[in-house]
């Protein structure tokens, strides 16, 4: 059975035969399809095309089962086979058999020049790849490292190989340190760390000069600081030594020439009759001597004023020089703080950051430090703070703005959810000027 060239065909599945005669027999029935209606003939591997060869396959478009039903097709080196989707084959493959299947090959294929793309980060790390010839077969890439990083090895080129692969690099990036910052009052103890190439991990060991201490330690005039993984190095310094404050029975009786700061020199005067005596900060963080009250000083201070800014006082110890007071607020939940002297609890900004007074002492000079008139009362903070809920009571610095429930920036969830549901806009506003908001 044929078909006209010209007149569109649909593949025969089966024949029926009607036979006039009883004494014919079939005994078998061959099928085929012309070497016309074959769409899917690989037309990408023809006999001259670039970068495809392949055993003899017929004509253009031919799928004859009976007369080839097998097609061997092989790129070029530097090609590899490609499906009709654009993807290589994986595992890459540079040949293939098709087979002619009811007039289609099984699968249409095209031999496309190698491409390796850009290399994985991960091929040399701390780097980056300039590809200026391309990614293609034999094409090459460059290795730059980022700094702090520094180029290692034999070659800082990477090859694409026909296998689809870039070649082993044979350069690496290191993570080194320079020689480390000159630290200011301090002596370095190893030689080395004058120089630089130093490994992620190394250390370089310090000792404060006298009157000074490594800071964040316990009085330790050792520092030493590490080689980190960016390339850069740990954070040091050493502090000048610091003497602990005078006792509060002191205030207002001792002046000092820089603070309790090294080699600041305090004279305590009892009273205006009696000697004055100097006091030294030694380079221990230590007094030179000891503060101590004038024999003969005697006195009390009078009580401190009753329910002045809402505040009252226990005074176990009396009023006598020394004796202690603790103050509370009248009316709780307040707590008693101090306050500038023209700053109130109404006028309290939500950005001030009042210090909760626990006690005042009666001086040598007979006065309450801190004074009395300076501590008001304010709202205490509620206990609830960073649990996903923006309380206004607690929307202030004396709070830590409620532990960031008030500002999205500072929120897991992004969200401010108000505590209150009839708070006005500026009690549920971010106020805390450390948030992203407010930058």
């Amino acid at each position: 059975m044929t078909h006209h060239p010209n007149v569109l065909s649909h593949h025969t599945t089966s024949l029926l035969l009607n036979f006039s005669s009883p004494l014919v027999g079939i005994s078998a029935v061959a099928l085929r399809t012309s070497s016309h209606t074959s769409p899917a003939a690989p037309s990408h591997c023809i006999p001259g095309h670039e970068g495809c060869v392949h055993q003899p396959c017929g004509e253009q478009g031919s799928c004859a089962p009976l007369l080839l039903d097998h097609c061997a097709i092989t790129c070029q080196r530097g090609f590899a086979l490609q499906v009709s989707n654009g993807q290589y084959l994986r595992p890459l493959k540079k040949d293939i058999l098709l087979t002619c299947s009811s007039g289609h090959w099984d699968r249409a294929v095209a031999c496309m020049p190698l491409d390796c793309g850009v290399p994985d980060p991960s091929l040399v790390n701390y780097a980056t790849f300039s590809c200026s010839e391309g990614t293609d077969f034999l094409k090459r890439c460059s290795v730059s490292c980022i700094p702090p990083a520094k180029l290692q090895g034999l070659s800082p080129w990477l090859t694409c190989f026909e296998d689809g692969l870039w070649s082993l690099p044979e350069a690496y990036c290191k993570l080194e340190c320079d020689a480390p910052p000159v630290i200011p009052n301090a002596d370095g103890l190893l030689p080395r760390c004058l120089q630089g190439h130093h490994d992620v991990g190394s250390i370089c060991r310090y000792e404060c000069k006298p009157g000074y201490y490594a800071a964040g330690s316990t009085e330790s005039k050792f520092l030493k600081i590490q080689c980190l993984e960016d390339g850069t190095w740990e954070q040091g310094s050493c502090v000048p030594v610091v003497c602990k404050p005078p006792s509060p029975v002191f205030e207002g009786m001792y002046e000092c020439t820089n603070g309790f700061e090294l080699n600041s020199q305090c004279v305590l005067n009892c009273n205006p009759e009696s000697e004055r005596l100097s006091i030294l900060c030694t380079k221990e963080g230590l007094w030179s001597e000891e503060f101590r009250l004038c024999e003969k000083l005697q006195g009390e201070c009078p009580p401190p004023p009753s329910e002045l800014n809402f505040v009252e006082y226990k005074c176990e110890q009396g009023y006598g020089i020394g004796a202690v007071c603790s103050p509370s607020c009248i009316m709780p939940p307040n707590d008693p703080v101090i306050l500038p002297e023209n700053i109130t609890a109404d006028t309290l900004e939500h950005w001030m950051e009042p210090i909760k007074v626990q006690s005042i002492v009666c001086t040598g000079r007979r006065q309450w430090h801190p004074d009395p008139f300076l501590i008001h009362c304010i709202q205490s903070c509620e206990p609830f703070q960073a649990d996903g809920w923006c309380d206004t009571i607690n929307n202030r610095a004396y709070c830590h703005y409620d532990g960031g429930d008030c500002c999205s920036s500072t929120l897991s969830s992004k969200k401010v959810i108000p505590f209150a549901a009839d708070c006005d806009l500026d009690e549920c506003t971010c106020r805390d000027p450390k948030a992203e908001e407010n930058q």
